[in-house]
């Protein structure tokens, strides 16, 4: 089967390469899936760079998510068949044809789900989901901000907080996406080289400040969201696209009693009891299918084209995913 792997950390057009691997026959209790859709996210390419929280054994296939078909049973499974269609939780090497992985592991994909949507229903839906209700445990009426709000995670916090009632301030870098994130329901968006963001930011919460907020990009993006904070208010730091790290004044954070911390949804995972990940995670997936939630794709390419979709996942100012298929 073809797979995607990196035999070293650097640029992922550059570390990854597609070898020719032997497919797994499934033990028991395991399912082989064969992928069809994996989406190309940040955390892969920090992966494949080396710069990730947690890094596999090297050679390693890349790929933390997608969705696929059952294509064999091992021993002693029930309640799937071949050709059930699955999302494998926590199964790294999503950039395969397939992956073999307890059945236990799988999570079934509702006729209504399309494989674009079920490929890249883990990372961004569950960590809008789990900051929002969880993390910030927002009100009906709250307002909040995020950073990177252009970005595929953005667009899916926007769709949360119209479902939840929670008010949005969304900071982007292009002009051009400002009139269509608040036609996707955003209720204000600025860009962030505009003057004085945080007044007016304020004035549009009637001095009050946001309840809580979001930030991917870190350096003075993520100052200006901490620096709309109400008193008492907590930032959320889930990415690092800019690269730069964020400022901290110590003064705004002792006498405005602010709180800044980071969320990984790996830790998420490993710390939940089983039972509110099954319920989050349902809730989710009753959502997508009501089209309720709906993460946008931008591209698709075959995975031998692997370095057109990298190139096309690193551009600025995509609209949505891109996904690889074959």
């Amino acid at each position: 089967m073809r797979a995607l792997r990196f035999h070293h950390f650097g640029p992922p057009a550059e570390a990854l390469q597609l070898d020719d691997l032997p497919e797994e026959a499934p033990g028991p209790g395991q399912v082989r899936l064969r992928l069809t859709h994996r989406p190309i996210n940040p955390s892969d390419l920090l992966t494949i760079s080396g710069h990730y929280g947690r890094l596999p054994r090297l050679p390693a296939v890349a790929g933390l998510e997608g969705v696929g078909r059952v294509a064999a049973l091992g021993e002693g499974v029930t309640g799937w068949r071949v050709g059930d269609r699955a999302i494998p939780l926590g199964a790294g090497g999503t950039w395969r044809e397939s992956v073999t992985v307890a059945a236990a592991q799988l999570l079934p994909v509702p006729d209504a789900v399309s494989d674009e949507t079920a490929a890249q229903f883990v990372v961004n839906p569950v960590t809008a989901w789990v900051m929002l209700e969880e993390e910030l445990a927002l009100r009906p009426g709250d307002w909040l901000a995020q950073t990177a709000a252009g970005s595929a995670l953005g667009r899916l916090v926007i769709q949360l907080a119209q479902l939840r009632g929670y008010h949005t301030v969304n900071f982007v870098r292009r002009p051009e996406q400002v009139a269509e994130l608040l036609a996707l329901g955003a209720d204000a968006v600025f860009c962030t080289d505009e003057a004085d963001v945080a007044g007016r930011v304020r004035a549009l919460t009637d001095g009050r400040g946001v309840a809580g907020a979001l930030d991917a990009v870190g350096g003075e993006t993520g100052a200006l969201a901490l620096r709309c904070l109400r008193p008492g208010g907590t930032l959320l730091v889930y990415g690092l696209l800019g690269g730069e790290p964020l400022p901290l004044h110590n003064g705004e954070m002792l006498f405005r009693g602010l709180t800044v911390r980071g969320f990984w949804l790996t830790h998420w995972f490993q710390h939940t009891p089983p039972e509110r990940v099954q319920t989050t995670l349902r809730e989710l997936m009753g959502l997508m299918a009501g089209g309720q939630l709906a993460p946008t794709v931008e591209a698709v390419y075959d995975l031998a084209d692997f370095r057109a979709a990298i190139a096309h996942a690193e551009r600025p100012g995509r609209q949505g995913k891109v996904l690889l298929t074959g």
